[in-house]
């Protein structure tokens, strides 16, 4: 078919399906027909006036200028009428007298329910029918070409939307958290506290596979080893702050992909949790308060090594055995320009840690990773999430060797084991080589928990935790953390948590112990 009958037609498919039909003569003509319907195409072709076949309509010139507005006492507003009711399309001109773009509008819808009638059952459309559809499109020609224009260029819109279909989008989450707590037994003058942490995390995204975090925070919940009998850094709950409810940008970072996995770059706060499984199980709610009531149970102290400003990634290998690779380098003090050795800042201070995990899926229920890191410390070694895990001999060698810097090499293994979706297990051990001002001492961790979730068919949350935080081996006693809580879950938003945990040699010299009891209440939001 000729390119003149498109630049003619200026239709949709419809007619195109309905000419056709006329020109093969799928459809019978009346005995009464004095044209063929191949009379028909090649006058619609030329732009010529269509051959009346029923000789009942007067012909029009296709340059004849329709009226403005078409009235329902207009013949080509009856014809259309008497189409609409026939084969069940709807117009929509409602019997008013409408504009000729609007005509043409009912007469294009017309159109599309006509065109699956034609495919289906060309019988059930009469000749003489056609011949009316096809008068009237051609006498709204103009019309028609107008809504056709419209609609290739919604099409290239659309078109243009899809290809860059993404805008910048932004969501807010948020978590308050009201925590009442106290040092029940070991503590010294402690009283009940009633404290707060509130955080507001602005995801944004720029292509719809990047994401940007922001995430505002305040809170004054303070540490309450302090208040021990012995007093020590083990026990910290994970919504710590110590600070006063002074509002600040406490992480910003920005996760985007790179051939077939995310690179994740960290300008402020940053955990190792960010882009390494740790296998917390439903203890690990990546410092949120949803999970374990401490920073130790939430998952192994070996994560809580580095942080701040960085670059990390998890490399996909397999579904099943060796399933991916975890790197990253982060540094605290990436902003400080300070160059005083020992102790130096910036991204390649003095501060900082090389990570590097293989993360394994052994079987559809259990799954761990074998961590390393090389770290410098200028201060404490286990304070990656703000939270200090592990006693001050740990931490700092205080006892020990001499101030200064401290470097480690740690090796860890975790496991989490999913039995069903209501039981889960979970462990983790690790050592520490620290060294510093000449001495070197072995540090340790371990812990296992169990967890039932959804214990209630509620999405209720309790779990058991008992381990070790990190101490210093040979040296005075074992630092034993025993925790146990229900996650009460009223709503997908609101959650209360009883807890209790009990620490024996808190500072890991005197058999003193401390028995800790926290209620929290969490909203999300």
């Amino acid at each position: 078919m000729s390119s003149a009958f498109w630049k003619s037609v200026l239709i949709s498919p419809v007619v195109l399906g309905i000419s056709l039909l006329l020109s093969t003569g799928v459809i019978a003509a009346p005995k009464t027909a004095t044209g063929n319907a191949s009379d028909l195409i090649l006058n619609k072709a030329s732009g010529a006036t269509p051959v009346s076949i029923a000789a009942t309509e007067p012909a029009e010139s296709p340059d004849e200028v329709v009226s403005e507005i078409v009235k329902p006492t207009d013949s080509s507003y009856q014809a259309l009428q008497g189409i609409a009711t026939k084969y069940g399309c709807e117009p929509n001109l409602n019997n008013k007298p409408v504009s000729q773009i609007e005509f043409a509008r009912g007469l294009n819808v017309c159109l599309s329910k006509v065109e699956p009638m034609l495919a289906q059952q060309p019988a059930s459309v009469t000749r003489e029918d056609l011949e009316v559809i096809q008068r009237l499109t051609q006498e709204y020609r103009a019309q028609l070409a107008e809504i056709d224009s419209r609609l290739v260029n919604t099409d290239k819109k659309v078109a243009q939307l899809q290809a860059n279909q993404f805008s910048t989008t932004t969501k807010l989450k948020g978590e308050a958290v009201f925590n009442v707590a106290s040092v029940i037994s070991g503590g010294d003058n402690s009283n009940i506290i009633f404290a707060d942490r509130v955080r507001l995390l602005f995801q944004s995204s720029f292509t719809g596979k990047d994401i940007l975090w922001t995430r505002l925070a305040t809170g004054n919940q303070p540490s309450l080893g302090g208040t021990f009998r012995s007093p020590s850094t083990v026990g910290g709950q994970v919504i710590e702050t110590g600070g006063t409810n002074s509002v600040s940008v406490d992480w910003l970072a920005y996760q985007f992909p790179v051939a077939n996995t995310n690179v994740y770059v960290a300008a402020f706060n940053a955990l190792q949790a960010d882009y390494a499984p740790t296998y917390g199980s439903n203890f690990d709610d990546f410092s949120g308060a949803s999970g374990a009531i401490s920073a130790f149970a939430e998952s192994s102290p070996i994560y809580k090594i580095g942080g701040g400003s960085g670059v990390g990634t998890n490399i996909p290998i397999a579904e099943t055995g060796l399933t991916s690779v975890s790197l990253g380098y982060f540094a605290f003090g990436a902003n400080n320009p300070t160059n005083t050795p020992p102790v130096t800042g910036g991204l390649f201070g003095t501060d900082n840690s090389l990570f590097g995990q293989l993360n394994f899926k052994l079987s559809p229920q259990l799954e761990g990773g074998l961590t390393y890191i090389n770290s410098s410390h200028n201060g404490s070694i286990f304070n990656g999430t703000g939270v200090v895990v592990g006693t001050p001999l740990a931490n700092n060698l205080a006892l020990t060797s001499p101030g200064g810097r401290t470097t480690a090499d740690s090796f860890g293994l975790a496991l989490a084991y999913k039995a069903s979706d209501k039981l889960a297990f979970n462990g983790f051990a690790m050592t520490t080589n620290a060294r510093r001002g000449g001495v070197t001492d072995n540090i340790w961790s371990y812990g296992a928990g169990i967890s039932f979730p959804d214990v209630d068919g509620r999405g209720s949350l309790a779990g058991i935790f008992v381990g070790a935080e990190p101490y210093v081996g040979g040296v005075g006693s074992t630092p034993f953390h025993f925790e146990g809580f229900y996650k009460y879950k009223l709503s997908d938003n609101l959650s209360i948590t009883p807890g209790l945990i009990y620490l024996t040699s808190p500072d890991q010299v005197t058999n003193n112990s401390a028995l800790i009891g926290v209620v929290r209440t969490t909203f999300l939001f």
